[in-house]
């Protein structure tokens, strides 16, 4: 009996010890109205720093949906949904190397949070190295070469 019982407080410790360590991506976005202007834990940048991080090697991940990445995105880049499982993100980058998640959002809704959302869902997971930008709109503009799917 006596086992019995440490046991089940042995499984109980550990299930309060994962749920404290366990943070909910919500709670680590700052909004202005319906807009995230803030990932904490992650870095947003502007489309030169992109480049260059895109220059080093750096995984890119395209939030936009497959449709979109069909039609045209950063050489290389991967196409993940905005709310990424961690199996998902496991099979495209390890937890301790720099990732970039990019969207399109500052075209259109002022609800559209794609690369923020998954961003802040990577930290949530344990990513320490996380950037993100949402204008990948001015990629190609810039003179930024863009892939299309085959």
């Amino acid at each position: 009996m006596k086992h019995l019982v440490l046991g089940f407080m042995f499984l109980f410790l550990t299930s309060v010890a994962t749920a404290q360590t366990t943070t909910d991506w919500k709670t680590l976005l700052t909004t202005s109205g319906t807009k995230v202007i803030a990932v904490e834990g992650a870095t947003k940048i502007d489309i030169s720093t992109a480049k260059t991080l895109h220059e080093r090697g750096v995984r890119f991940i395209d939030t936009r949906g497959s449709s979109s990445w069909k039609y045209g995105h950063i050489p290389g880049a991967l196409p993940v949904s905005s709310y990424p499982t961690e199996a998902e993100l496991m099979e495209i980058v390890d937890k301790n190397e720099e990732v970039v998640f990019y969207c399109d959002c500052d075209v259109g809704s002022a609800y559209c949070n794609l690369s923020p959302h998954a961003s802040a869902t990577a930290v949530a997971l344990g990513y320490q190295n996380v950037y993100y930008f949402t204008n990948f709109n001015e990629w190609g503009p810039a003179g930024y070469p863009i892939e299309k799917a085959k």
